[in-house]
């Protein structure tokens, strides 16, 4: 079966395709490989079926994809889960690369990949990008939070009060996962993190061991809250 682009109603297309651009069996492959442990085997497959992905989409003008059709919505997810991937290896060029594609294909922000994006934006020092989203990073949103407290740190140099408060008060979890010395991958951590409802602990631990390259990277940040 050949590849498709099906129009909607709505100015959103479908993707419809076999072999490799059935993604819906292409993700359900990558989540096996993940279940069994098979983590890099997993990364390897994400990343070939983005590429299989970003080989066919229209170059002149962008498309949106519709969140309701499933193949379409599994593609979606393929991308979110390959910038993860790089942005765990600490390939921020490439994550962002990715999640400005997923902004264009899903502008809805279904997986809230705005928190991440702003992330390599800020190592990445790319100011204007960064103040053309920045609308975006909702309070309610623990990390994006983060977010404009790092922002605010590389560009002044020193902790922003009012933001950090913020952070205590409305994301505890956060705030506090940001201040431990150690962060273990336990299997109490990962009992919490798969069951129907993660605790905010586990979801905070979660963020910061897919975060934890960036701070390595650029450790001031970290250690300056530490040092207040």
């Amino acid at each position: 079966m050949e590849l498709k682009f099906n129009p909607t109603v709505d100015q959103s297309f479908e993707i419809e395709g076999g072999g490799k651009y059935d993604f819906v069996r292409r993700k359900q492959l990558i989540d096996r490989l993940g279940a069994a442990g098979n983590y890099a085997e997993a990364c390897e497959a994400r990343y070939a079926a983005f590429v299989d992905l970003a080989e066919v989409l229209p170059e002149d003008e962008p498309i949106m994809l519709r969140w309701e059709h499933d193949n379409s919505r599994a593609a979606l997810s393929i991308l979110y889960g390959s910038a993860v991937d790089h942005f765990r290896i600490g390939d921020v060029e490439m994550c962002m690369a990715q999640l400005e594609m997923l902004t264009e294909l899903d502008p809805e922000d279904h997986f809230e990949g705005v928190n991440l994006l702003a992330l390599c934006y800020i190592a990445m020092e790319e100011w204007e990008a960064y103040d053309d989203i920045v609308i975006d990073l909702s309070e309610k949103s623990a990390e994006a939070v983060i977010a404009r407290l790092w922002a605010a740190f590389r560009r002044s140099g020193r902790v922003d009060e009012a933001l950090l408060s913020l952070l205590k008060s409305r994301h505890r979890s956060y705030y506090e996962e940001l201040y431990l010395d150690e962060h273990p991958d336990d299997d109490r951590f990962r009992r919490d993190i798969s069951s129907e409802r993660p605790s905010r602990q586990a979801e905070a631990r979660e963020w910061w061991l897919m975060t934890e390259p960036l701070w390595a990277e650029y450790p001031e940040f970290i250690r300056s809250l530490k040092q207040r």
